[in-house]
């Protein structure tokens, strides 16, 4: 039976290595001392925005703060937030099974290149999450919105996807990678809004204001790709260069076209918006930040990706949410088009 290793059992690791065991794999997770005595304790339990419910027993989670356990893992998930990818592959380098196969299951774009650099030789392959996790506390993890997993597709990958979907964790392989990588972060943009709003996604999403601003960021993150001549790609129900062109119509209009938006549950969150409550440090420079960034390398300014990173900088340093108004913000981000 493959052995699968979570690194990183943060929400969409709990999630995913949660799955996979109620399908009858065979899981570790490596994580803190935090959550080893949450799930120690309750277990977990696993639900959705359809109403599916899995509780998994405390004594079969298997969980370790040593990663020395990454010694048993044909397969490892990389489930770490995005600063933290060079320690994990220092870590996969010292204790990892030779020839396992790396998976990386992080927000951003380049965290597989990090990790194929620090571990040169190794089987990395990309991948992407396409779905929101929030942690409801004692152990109890909600996918709040529709999606799958996305995994580079490779010959080695293959055998890895397979057995994924045998335990029912919906899983694909895609070519372009990159793309796709992409056309996801175009999408996660609207993480640092939901925290800056510090609303339900639903309620956010369905105010044309804070919808508006979104749009400006994705549109000014195209303009960015298009100079470096990268095409994102669409990775689920949300395609982001269409969306970002129907944004701005009313809800009935916009309900009858981006249909995924009404399988919204009222407990989903943004993960920027969980790390603010948890005191983590954000992913904004991994997230709003490889658009700047890139922008700077090509040529093209990037201002309302640069004033949401400051926004949210200024909140994670008071920690709390500004809370502000879909009008405000927008006033804001508009402004700051000008100055």
């Amino acid at each position: 039976m493959t052995v699968f290793a979570v690194f990183g059992a943060g929400s969409v690791g709990c999630y995913a290595g949660g799955k996979l065991i109620n399908g009858g794999a065979d899981v570790v997770f490596v994580g803190r001392p935090r959550m080893a005595d949450v799930l120690g304790v309750h277990g977990l339990k696993l639900t959705d925005y359809e109403g599916a419910s899995d509780t998994i027993p405390a004594d079969k989670v298997r969980f370790s703060i040593d990663p020395e356990v990454l010694s048993e893992a044909d397969v490892i998930l990389v489930c770490v937030k995005s600063m933290a990818s060079a320690e994990a592959a220092q870590a996969i380098r010292l204790h990892g099974k030779p020839g396992a196969i790396v998976i990386s299951l992080q927000n951003g774009v380049s965290n597989a290149s990090t990790l194929r650099e620090l571990l040169p030789g190794w089987t990395i392959a990309g991948g992407m999450v396409a779905y929101n996790v929030v942690n409801l506390g004692a152990g109890h993890f909600h996918r709040g919105v529709p999606g799958g997993l996305i995994v580079e597709e490779m010959s080695e990958t293959e055998a890895v996807v397979s057995a994924m979907n045998d335990t029912g964790l919906d899983t694909v392989q895609r070519r372009n990678i990159e793309g796709i990588l992409w056309g996801k972060l175009l999408i996660n943009l609207n993480n640092a809004l939901n925290m800056l709003s510090g609303v339900p996604l639903k309620d956010e999403l369905f105010d044309i204001n804070y919808r508006r601003v979104w749009a400006m960021s994705i549109k000014e993150g195209r303009r960015v790709l298009k100079a470096a001549g990268i095409e994102p790609v669409a990775s689920g129900e949300l395609d982001p260069v269409l969306f970002s062109k129907i944004i701005g119509l009313p809800n009935f209009i916009l309900l009858r076209i981006a249909k995924g938006l009404s399988k919204i549950d009222e407990k989903a969150r943004s993960s920027m918006w969980e790390d603010l409550q948890a005191g983590r440090e954000p992913e904004i420079d991994y997230i709003n930040g490889a658009i700047v960034d890139l922008g700077r390398e090509v040529g093209v300014a990037t201002p309302v990706n640069e004033a949401i990173m400051r926004l949210v900088k200024e909140a994670f340093t008071v920690g709390q949410s500004p809370e502000l108004a879909g009008a405000d913000l927008l006033r804001l981000l508009t402004a700051s088009r000008s100055t």
